[in-house]
C-alpha cells in the first residue's frame, strides 16, 4: 500500500488561516443570535408581527428578523466547514458511505411513529423520556435494534438519550409529532427516492453511451413510465395521495411561510408579493392542491388565485378542499383550471404574474424551455420561479466564501441531496445562479433579481420579466 505524502507546511498555513477565518465567522455570527435571543427573552409575547408569529409557530428561534436568520445560516455553513478540518479525512468518506443507514433508520421511526409515542407517554407520566422496552412494545418492534436505530439518529440530533436505552425528543424529532404532511414528505423522499435510487449508477453510465438515454433513474424503475405518469396510474392511488399530502408538508419544510406580504421586505416578508397590482391575476402553474395560495391569501385581501394543474390534481384538489379553500373559491379569489404547462397559456391570462413554484427542477433544460416559452408568449407581468439555487462550494484566494450571492447564505446540503432527488426521480436538476440566468434568457426572460427565503432548504424566489 502506498504510503502517503505527509503535510507540507504550505498546507498546514492553509489549514491555520482556515480556522482563523472561520472561528472569526462562528464568533461574529453567534454574538447575533445571543443578543437576539436576550431581545426575545425581554420582549412581550402579546405585541408580535407576521414574521415573529410566523418563527414561533415554527419554533424558529433565529427567524423573524433576516438579517437574524443570515447569521443563524452563516453560523451553520462555519460549524460545517470546521468540522470538516478537524475531521480526519478518511472519516468523512467512510461516514458518507453509511449514510443510508440514517434513511433507514428514520423511515422505521417516522412509521412507527416513535416521536408522537415519546411525546405521548413522557405528557402522561410527566417524565422526559419513555424506555425503550415502552417503545418497543406500542411500536411492536425488537427492542434492542430499536435503541440501536435511535441512538444512531441521536447522534444528528433527532431524538436525545436521557440515559441508557431511555429516549426522548428533540426539537427535530418534535417536528413529527401529529404532523401527517411533514411525515408524508418524508416518506415521498424515502419510498420513491430509494426505489430509484439502486438505478443511479446505470443511469449515469447510459447518460454518457446511449444515443437516446432513459430520462430518469426511476424510469428503469418503473419499467418505462415517467415518475408522473406512474404516480397518477391506478395502481398507484396510496403514493399518489401521499404526494398530495407530501406537497403541503413541503410547503412548511421550504420556508415559504414567510412568503406573505408584510410593511416590507425583510424582516417582514420575504417577496413583496402585496406589491404586486391587484387587478394581476396571479397564475400557479403546476400548483397543485393550492398550498401557495393557501399560505398567501390570507395577507393579500384584494388579489385572486388561478391554479393550475393535471386533471386528476385538479379533480382531488376541489374534492379535499378545506373550508377556507371553499370560501375563497366561492367568493371567485381562487380558480382551479386544467391546464398542461407545456401546451398554451389560455389568452385571457395575458399579462398576469405567472408563479413556477418547485416545478421547473422537475425537468431538462428542453422540457423546462418549453414550460417558459408558452409563458412568454402571455406577455406576464412578472414571472416568480420559487425553486432551489445551488451555490457551488467554490475555493477564494483565501477560503471557502461563506457568502452566497444576493445576500443570502446556507448550507448546501439540502440543495445538492436535493438536486439528485430531481435527477433519480425525473431527468430534472436543481440549478445555479448562472443555469437560471441561461435558461430564463433562452426561454425569453430577463432575470431581474433573487430573494432567498430565510427558513428554506436553499430555496429562493427568483423574479424575472420577458425581455
Amino acid at each position: 500500500m502506498e504510503t502517503p505524502a505527509p503535510l507540507q507546511p504550505d498546507e498546514k498555513a492553509t489549514t491555520l488561516t482556515t480556522l482563523s477565518q472561520l472561528l472569526v465567522s462562528i464568533e461574529e455570527s453567534t454574538a447575533v443570535l445571543r443578543e437576539s435571543i436576550k431581545k426575545q427573552l425581554s420582549s412581550s409575547s402579546d405585541d408580535l408581527d407576521f414574521s415573529e408569529i410566523a418563527a414561533s409557530t415554527l419554533h424558529l428561534q433565529f427567524h423573524s428578523d433576516a438579517s437574524v436568520a443570515l447569521h443563524a445560516s452563516k453560523l451553520r455553513v462555519a460549524c460545517e466547514r470546521l468540522a470538516q478540518v478537524v475531521t480526519p479525512p478518511r472519516h468523512l468518506v467512510f461516514e458518507a458511505a453509511g449514510s443510508f443507514y440514517i434513511t433507514a433508520a428514520l423511515d422505521i421511526t417516522v412509521k412507527s411513529d416513535i416521536a408522537t409515542i415519546i411525546h405521548t407517554h413522557s405528557s402522561q407520566s410527566g417524565a422526559e423520556g419513555v424506555p425503550v422496552d415502552v417503545l418497543a412494545q406500542e411500536s411492536k418492534l425488537d427492542s434492542d435494534l430499536l435503541a440501536r436505530l435511535i441512538r444512531h439518529l441521536a447522534v444528528f440530533g433527532i431524538f436525545k438519550e436521557i440515559s441508557l436505552n431511555t429516549f426522548a425528543n428533540t426539537a427535530a424529532s418534535s417536528t413529527l409529532i401529529d404532523n401527517p404532511e411533514f411525515r408524508a414528505h418524508l416518506d415521498l423522499i424515502m419510498h420513491e427516492g430509494r426505489a430509484a435510487i439502486p438505478f443511479f449508477p446505470e443511469i449515469v453510465s447510459k447518460r454518457y453511451s446511449d444515443a437516446v438515454p432513459p430520462p430518469s433513474a426511476f424510469f428503469l424503475y418503473s419499467n418505462g413510465q415517467l415518475f408522473y405518469d406512474w404516480l397518477h396510474s391506478p395502481s398507484q392511488t396510496d403514493r399518489n395521495a401521499n404526494f398530495n399530502i407530501a406537497m403541503r408538508g413541503m410547503a412548511h419544510t421550504e420556508g415559504l411561510a414567510f412568503l406573505p406580504a408584510g410593511k416590507s421586505v425583510p424582516p417582514f416578508s420575504d417577496y413583496p408579493f402585496h406589491a404586486l397590482p391587484a387587478d394581476k391575476l396571479i397564475v400557479d402553474v403546476g400548483g397543485g392542491i393550492g398550498s401557495l395560495p393557501t399560505i398567501l391569501l390570507p395577507s393579500l385581501p384584494d388579489h385572486s388565485f388561478i391554479i393550475q394543474d393535471l386533471e386528476p390534481v385538479v379533480n382531488q384538489a376541489v374534492e379535499g378542499a378545506s373550508l377556507s379553500m371553499k370560501l375563497w373559491m366561492d367568493q371567485g379569489r381562487i380558480r382551479f383550471l386544467v391546464q398542461d404547462c407545456f401546451t398554451p397559456q389560455p389568452s385571457e391570462l395575458d399579462g398576469a404574474v405567472f408563479i413556477l413554484k418547485n416545478m421547473i427542477h422537475n425537468y431538462p433544460d428542453s422540457r423546462a424551455l418549453a414550460i417558459l416559452s408558452n409563458l412568454c408568449k402571455t406577455n406576464p407581468y412578472k414571472l416568480l420561479v420559487i425553486d432551489r439555487l445551488v451555490i457551488p462550494q467554490l475555493k477564494s484566494d483565501n477560503n471557502q466564501s461563506l457568502t452566497v450571492p444576493h445576500g443570502g447564505t446556507g448550507s448546501q446540503r439540502a440543495a445538492t441531496f436535493y438536486d439528485l432527488v430531481m435527477a433519480s426521480l425525473h431527468g430534472g436538476k436543481n440549478r445555479t445562479l448562472e443555469d437560471w440566468r441561461k435558461l430564463l434568457e433562452q426561454g425569453g426572460f430577463k432575470l431581474e433579481k433573487i430573494y432567498p427565503l430565510r427558513a428554506s432548504t436553499g430555496q429562493a424566489v427568483i423574479e424575472a420579466s420577458c425581455s
